[in-house]
């Protein structure tokens, strides 16, 4: 087999061209991108029910609606009562930055005293620090008005995503039959493949972590109103958020708790062991109970694999690449696998015809 003929070599060309085609595609939809991605998610959620609506014989279209409708009043009542409590724990969040900011530029200067005078080295932590913090506290300042600002905008967007996700509902499977159609013959068969695979994994994904993230969430919220750490329920529903991250979004929703924590007043050192042990214990429930009952299986990625994802994804389309990593990965290795799969089998068949003709 020449070189040019090898299935690693042709399976790496056609796998490099379908990534530059998904690329340049997120690339020029990267305007709207949050707004498709949270359609597709509620694809993803509401297709078992539109299915189970079908399968009572009530028309598709009337089924696709009845949902959405549905859907749409529950995330209007939830909004309705939760969207005051938001606003006044944003509110108080923001109240306290400064505290949390002074916590943790003294908890740098003392440590970096100590270092200093462990390593027998005069390392000036607080200069540095204060420049650091300032920015980083103007930031979460201007951080957390926009979130509070742009919160009607938010709402709109909600308010729209369900007409998307009604003609996804709709459509997707026409539209779906017609660009499968424009595969070649020869890779009709391997096309249809693949798609069912990346399609039921990410689905199945998709539903798993959703559910993981709301349970995270509310385990959470709870823990922290148990314990009497401040803001509970927007702590704990920055953790379940923090959680679509792998091995990053628990560290750092621990150093939020923590800051939090010590900006209490009076202050109580053991709120910080508590909140660390909350979201410690959320997540041996998560490991153990969660994960192997609603995620296991959709992803099978390494650490190391997930880590870099997340860095290139996140580097490329930003906070929303961040939490499509995993899934895009795992939709990669199922592309390539299946690519090689078929070169190979070509191969094969290939070798005994080219030495009947030799």
């Amino acid at each position: 087999m020449s070189w040019q003929q090898s299935p690693h070599i042709r399976t790496f060309k056609l796998f490099s061209l379908v990534v530059a085609i998904c690329l340049a595609s997120f690339y020029f939809i990267s305007s709207v991108l949050i707004p498709v991605v949270i359609a597709f998610t509620f694809y993803a959620l509401i297709q078992p029910a539109v299915f189970y609506l079908v399968r009572h014989n009530i028309n598709h279209s009337l089924s696709v609606l009845i949902v959405l409708v549905l859907m749409t009043i529950t995330s209007v009542l939830m909004i309705a009562f939760a969207l005051p409590a938001f606003l006044e724990q944003v509110g108080l969040l923001q109240d306290k930055l400064p505290q949390i900011v002074g916590k943790l530029e003294q908890f740098l200067t003392v440590y970096g005293e100590k270092l200093s005078t462990r390593i027998g080295a005069d390392i000036d932590v607080s200069t540095v620090s204060l420049s650091i913090l300032s920015k980083s506290s103007s930031l979460g300042r201007a951080a957390l008005i926009n979130v509070s600002n742009g919160l009607f905008n938010f709402i709109i967007v909600f308010i729209l995503v369900p007409f998307l996700t009604y003609y996804l509902l709709k459509d997707f499977k026409r539209a779906r039959n017609e660009m499968m159609n424009w595969l070649p013959n020869s890779s009709y068969e391997l096309g249809w493949l693949i798609y069912h695979n990346v399609s039921s994994k990410l689905q199945a994904y998709t539903r798993g972590v959703m559910l993981q993230s709301l349970i995270m969430a509310s385990f959470c919220s709870i823990g922290f109103l148990l314990i009497g750490l401040d803001i509970p329920f927007l702590m704990g529903a920055i953790t379940g958020l923090f959680n679509l991250v792998p091995y990053i979004g628990p560290v750092i929703s621990i150093v939020l708790s923590l800051l939090v924590g010590a900006a209490m007043t009076p202050f109580d050192p053991s709120i910080l062991y508590l909140g660390v042990l909350v979201i410690i214990s959320a997540q041996i429930f998560d490991n153990v109970v969660v994960i192997p009952a609603v995620v296991a299986h959709a992803v099978n990625l390494h650490p190391v694999q997930a880590i870099f994802g997340i860095i290139i994804f996140g580097s490329l389309f930003g906070t929303i690449g961040i939490i499509l990593a995993m899934p895009a990965i795992a939709a990669g290795k199922i592309v390539f696998n299946n690519i090689y799969a078929d070169m190979a089998n070509a191969s094969l068949k290939a070798a005994p015809q080219a030495a009947e003709e030799g």
